[in-house]
């Protein structure tokens, strides 16, 4: 063709006029096929916070699925799910992290590392997360010279060919190796620093306490009821009680005073980057439920009944 220009038709006859369909097809499907793969993850991660709510309300109902029913409708779905969820995202951090290593998802692996260090309660303190990241580093240095021997040359090979991955075309696949050596270096530290929710004491007690402040309720007739108010309608007022996990319903004219307290006496424990100096910490100022229980209903006329 004049200009040097050749068309190439589309009957072209060492590609049938199927194949160039085909690829044609093919070309243009391509966004379906990934809002199809999207939409699957959409809805399998829908599904997943569901039954971790789910679970969550059964913990926090003590496993009665009356209460658990009770709590959802007198609060309400959406607050009971987004409350039954929250509170775990601190607690599941650190391993949401180590996944995201393993997975090869460092940028999102590195915020939520740093998440997990400003937002999540450390089961230890960091001068003793320190000592054992030093106590680690003398269990592996004094050993036998053998030892050491192999250690070293181990580690010196693998160094050379990582250096020569990331020197070469194929750094994300070193980066991606770095990635997945991190993890699981970091596995014995994390287990550490941050224990398994269902293998701690605190965190298993942050698994059961309720999303709402604990309150102590006195009621008209002199008696005091330590739990959890779920709704307040100017005419009902609903209380999940802490010690027995039963909901009961009270008429606003029955409940002469209500307190926010706390039901454990110690202080949150700091995470491991607190955003505020060390010492300007100090004590909590909201009293401890069992304090505030004992206490006797003082009239207005500030005499005792």
């Amino acid at each position: 063709m004049a200009g040097g220009q050749t068309l190439v038709s589309h009957t072209d006859p060492g590609r049938s006029l199927g194949g160039a369909w085909h690829a044609y097809r093919g070309g243009y499907g391509l966004p379906g096929r990934w809002g199809r793969s999207a939409g699957f993850v959409l809805i399998a991660l829908l599904v997943g916070l569901l039954l971790v709510s789910i679970i969550r309300l059964l913990i926090v109902a003590g496993y009665n699925p009356a209460t658990a029913l009770a709590i959802a409708s007198s609060g309400g779905y959406a607050d009971t799910l987004l409350g039954a969820i929250i509170p775990l995202v601190p607690l599941f951090a650190p391993y949401l992290a180590l996944a995201l290593l393993f997975f090869n998802r460092v940028i999102l692996a590195i915020l939520t590392i740093l998440a997990t260090a400003l937002m999540t309660p450390v089961a230890t303190t960091r001068a003793a997360a320190l000592h054992l990241a030093r106590a680690d580093w003398q269990s592996v240095t004094h050993r036998g010279l053998l030892a050491v021997i192999v250690m070293a040359v181990l580690g010196l090979a693998f160094v050379f060919l990582l250096t020569l991955v990331l020197v070469g075309p194929g750094f994300v696949t070193g980066v991606r190796t770095v990635a997945t050596v991190a993890c699981i270096a970091l596995i014995p530290l994390v287990a550490t620093i941050y224990p398994f929710p269902l293998s701690n004491q605190f965190y298993t007690g942050v698994l059961k306490q309720p999303w709402l402040p604990a309150q102590v309720i006195t009621l008209v007739s002199g008696q005091k009821v330590t739990g959890y108010v779920l709704s307040d309608n100017g005419t009902w007022v609903v209380v999940l009680d802490d010690p027995t996990r039963t909901v009961h319903y009270y008429r606003s004219a029955q409940v002469a005073a209500r307190q926010i307290c706390q039901i454990r006496p110690a202080p949150p424990r700091p995470p491991l980057i607190p955003l505020y100096p060390g010492h300007l910490t100090s004590p909590a100022s909201t009293p401890v439920c069992a304090t505030v229980a004992s206490a006797r209903l003082v009239s207005a006329g500030g005499r005792a009944r």
